[in-house]
Parts: C-alpha cells; sequence; structure tokens
C-alpha cells in the first residue's frame, strides 16, 4: 500500500502560506521530511500514523491547533487496494474509509504499518517497554484481538494491584489475569518463532525471556501460585506480560548484541528486524507496509546512510523519513520525494 496524498487541517503547528490546511502529494519509495527543529516534522509523521490505525504520538486533544475544537485529516491510498481516509479528531478519532466508519484494528490490517520513533530507534539498548511494544505492534497485525486483550490485561492488572494494596486476597482476579496474560505471551512468543525462520545462516537469535516450555497460562499459574507471598509483599504483581523482555543474542560471540555490536551495527541490525517484520507482514495480509522513521539515520556515518538507503530501496515499499538534512546526499532522492518544512 501507499499513501497518494494526505490533508491535515488544524493538525497541531501544521501550515502552509500561514493556512492551517495543508496537502502534501507523496511518491513510492523513500520520502523524507526536511526541516529544523520545531518546523512540524515529527508532527506531519504523526499524521501517517493516525491514518493508519495507530493512532497519534501523545494525548489526543493534545494534536488540535491552538483554538480549535477539532482537526481533520484525509488522504487516498493505492496500491493493493484503492480507498479515501478521513479522521476526525476531537476528545477522540474517528476514522472513516470510503466514506463508512472502520474500526483502528479493521484499519490496520487494510493499511499496514510499522513506526519507529527517536526512542525506538535504539530498540537493542532501549528499555523492555521499548522491545515489547515492537511486538506487540506485530502482534496486533498478525492477531486482530490483540491490542484489545492487551487493553483487558491492563485493566485486570490494576484491579489485582488495587486488591493487593487493600491487603485483600486477589483470588478474584487469578483466573483471567492467567488466561489473558498467558495469551498475550503466547501471540509474542509466537510472532518472534516466525520471525526466526527468516534470520539466514542464523546470524543471531531472537527470544523472548522468561523461556517458557508450557502455555503461558500454565506458566502464568504456577509463578503466581509460587510467588504468592512475595506478590503481597510487593503489592503488586510480579509476574505477567509486563515482564516479557526482548533478548537479541549474537551466535558468533553467544553474548547479548547490546554487549556486543558497535552503535552503527545496532541501527543497522534493527533496520533488518524492521525489514524482516515488514516482510512478515505482507506475507500474512498481502499487502506492501508503509514504514514511518523519525530521525533514523541520527548518528550514522555516510557508509551508514547509504546502506539504510539501499536496504529500504530494495523493498520497493513506501517509507517516510524525518531528518533534518537529506541523509542520502551520496544517492539520487528525486525532489519529488523530498518535503522540506520551514
Amino acid at each position: 500500500m501507499r499513501f497518494d496524498y494526505t490533508l491535515s487541517s488544524d493538525f497541531r503547528n501544521l501550515t502552509m502560506n500561514n493556512s492551517p490546511v495543508l496537502k502534501h502529494k507523496w511518491e513510492p519509495g523513500i520520502n523524507l521530511i526536511l526541516g529544523r527543529n520545531g518546523s512540524g516534522k515529527t508532527n506531519l509523521l504523526e499524521t501517517l500514523s493516525v491514518l493508519t490505525g495507530w493512532g497519534s504520538f501523545a494525548k489526543t486533544q493534545n494534536v488540535i491547533s491552538w483554538g480549535k475544537y477539532n482537526a481533520r485529516l484525509s488522504a487516498h491510498l493505492s496500491g493493493e487496494e484503492d480507498f479515501s481516509l478521513t479522521a476526525e479528531i476531537s476528545s477522540r478519532t474517528s476514522i472513516r474509509m470510503n466514506g463508512k466508519a472502520i474500526s483502528f484494528t479493521d484499519l490496520r490490517l487494510s493499511l499496514p504499518s510499522i513506526i519507529f520513533l527517536t526512542g525506538s530507534v535504539n530498540l537493542i539498548d532501549a528499555s523492555p517497554s521499548s522491545r515489547r511494544l515492537f511486538i506487540d505492534r506485530l502482534c496486533s497485525l498478525f492477531y486482530p484481538p490483540f491490542a484489545k486483550r492487551l487493553a483487558d490485561f491492563k485493566i485486570i492488572m490494576r484491579s489485582r494491584t488495587a486488591l493487593l494494596r487493600q491487603g485483600k486476597s486477589p483470588n478474584i482476579t487469578t483466573v483471567p489475569y492467567c488466561k489473558l496474560g498467558g495469551w498475550i505471551m503466547d501471540a509474542r512468543r509466537e510472532v518472534v518463532s516466525m520471525m526466526m525462520k527468516m534470520i539466514p545462516e542464523g546470524k543471531f537469535i531472537m527470544q523472548f525471556t522468561p523461556a517458557i516450555n508450557v502455555s503461558g497460562e500454565e506458566y502464568l499459574a504456577e509463578m503466581l501460585n509460587r510467588n504468592s507471598r512475595r506478590e503481597a509483599f510487593a503489592l503488586h504483581p510480579i509476574d505477567g506480560p509486563n515482564y516479557d523482555d526482548l533478548s537479541i543474542i549474537i551466535n558468533e560471540t553467544s553474548r547479548p548484541a547490546s554487549e556486543t555490536l558497535s552503535r552503527g551495527q545496532k541501527r543497522r541490525l534493527i533496520l533488518y528486524m524492521i525489514i524482516m517484520a515488514g516482510k512478515l507482514i505482507s506475507m500474512k495480509l498481502k499487502r506492501e507496509p508503509i514504514l514511518l522513521f523519525d530521525d533514523l539515520t541520527a548518528e550514522l556515518d555516510s557508509e551508514g546512510k547509504s546502506f539504510v538507503y539501499s536496504e529500504l530501496l530494495k523493498t520497493k515499499w513506501q517509507v517516510f523519513i524525518t531528518a533534518p538534512e537529506n541523509p542520502f546526499k551520496r544517492n539520487r532522492i528525486k525532489p519529488e520525494n523530498i518535503i522540506i518544512l520551514s
């Protein structure tokens, strides 16, 4: 899939000639969004995040221009399917496809995308929550109920925590906690297993920790029973999918990538993981994904930038990258593939 054009109205600080309405025509392949800090690069990327069903980067009401009551986005897309989208943003966001309301879940299946913001680009050195988010978004595309079940699990986890803090037995939450939490853990491990099958020559290993050899539900039931006293002392759950972490081990050294690779090598490995994820999405949904990157090429030398360019070009997917200036000066980027914000 690919964006042909997008139109935004009263969205953050995006303006054109002092007008709050901004229209952009997008090209196949790599699209660069350039400009100084504060020019609106990330905000423009955020409009694409909303239109692909992942929502805004911050609270919804914060994306609307000062003094306005709502913002509006629209777009036309083509590729495996042609359709138009409109998004109305007020206290919540509603999206229509060809004039008919569509859920975020269904939209993501029609328009699959992978988003990496500045913090998550350093996936290997980032916090475990960043690695969980990477896999959770893939799970949401592979298993449509995933996002809803993850949200439901968080509600159960808060209820269990409240009971523990009140000095009450949390047993009433144990069964749903194990069922939902176990399902989430199983889904994550299945997606990582599918990604592992795509790694040539076994250069590295991806696996979720803790490693479990039973179903997620059985694992949690055992751990909650074993650690009941520790949980009561901690006043919050100490076992569950919120403690999952994605381990990346380099086969040559048998050590974690975070300890073995240079910063540039880590960026290359992350890009490789993203492309693997994109290929899985394409195989599953029969649609080419759209990639959104905020400042992907920061801290890369010229060789690293050339590597990023060539690898992304090979995918033939539509890619959006923000940067202060053109990171691919050594490569040929057509003028129509570059948007400069001021």
